[in-house]
């Protein structure tokens, strides 16, 4: 099977299992390692501000790792927003899945945001289908925007992060399907990891019905929780445990 794999600016094909190749290549968007688990039909897809394993039966990425820093940030609101098709996965979300979405309380949401790149000339980046899912617009303006936000604050008064995110989909929950042409299962919730230069580290997991005005502080989880709930290894480089003490600079007290 065909692996597709963007390195840089460079195309290259490959026929080994994602996960693996993400093993045998250091990744500098991944804290220590890229994670483990995902299935061996993803995409693995580099570029040069994040790498994601984009899952073909999911219309998702599995996992977005990337690296916010002082430089990366910048200011957005000129900047384009219109999706790119990914000349390199077709099985993708396409602009027109998202039409009249807003019916159902999800839009167009992006795992790596624009404005953590608007500051690089790679912004545009952001704007490809695979690091697109469907979000609730509470939980996208509430929790979501109020965590990346704490993120930049930290980074501009501190330094670089790297940030790790994907969804949840649980068993037995009630489907949440986007109204395509095919329709497509919502993840159930998403789950943000962030660590910092000091090794420390804070896990969130975002519920998709989260009311707008509910605190990104008040949806604290842990790396284990995570990975039980993906069924990924997270960080399969670290051999001492992470210090989950990091939430304190992301203004939870």
């Amino acid at each position: 099977m065909l692996r597709t794999v963007l390195f840089l600016i460079t195309l290259i094909s490959v026929q080994f299992n994602s996960a693996a190749l993400a093993q045998n290549y250091k990744i500098a968007h991944c804290y220590r390692g890229c994670p483990l688990g995902g299935s061996s039909e993803n995409h693995l897809i580099i570029r040069p501000i994040y790498a994601l394993s984009f899952n073909t039966k999911t219309k998702s990425a599995d996992w977005v790792s990337y690296t916010v820093s002082p430089e990366s940030i910048g200011i957005a609101s000129s900047l384009s927003r219109t999706p790119i098709a990914d000349e390199y996965v077709s099985e993708t979300l396409k602009q027109e899945d998202f039409f009249n979405s807003e019916i159902q309380g999800l839009i167009r949401a992006q795992y790596v945001p624009l404005v953590d790149f608007a500051g690089s000339p790679y912004w545009n980046e952001v704007n490809y289908l695979t690091n697109s899912v469907a979000r609730t617009s509470s939980l996208s303006q509430g929790a979501w925007y109020g965590l990346d936000w704490s993120i930049r604050n930290y980074v501009n008064r501190r330094d670089e992060v790297y940030v790790i995110t994907g969804p949840i989909f649980e068993e037995g929950s009630n489907l949440t399907l986007l109204r395509t042409n095919n329709p497509h299962r919502v993840p159930d919730a998403f789950f943000k990891i962030v660590i910092t230069e000091e090794g420390k580290g804070a896990a969130f997991l975002m519920k998709q019905e989260s009311p707008v005005h509910r605190h990104h502080c008040e949806m604290r989880s842990s790396i284990k929780e995570i990975e039980n709930l993906t069924g990924l290894d997270l960080f399969p480089g670290m051999v001492e445990v992470i210090e989950e003490s990091a939430f304190i600079e992301l203004g939870c007290v």
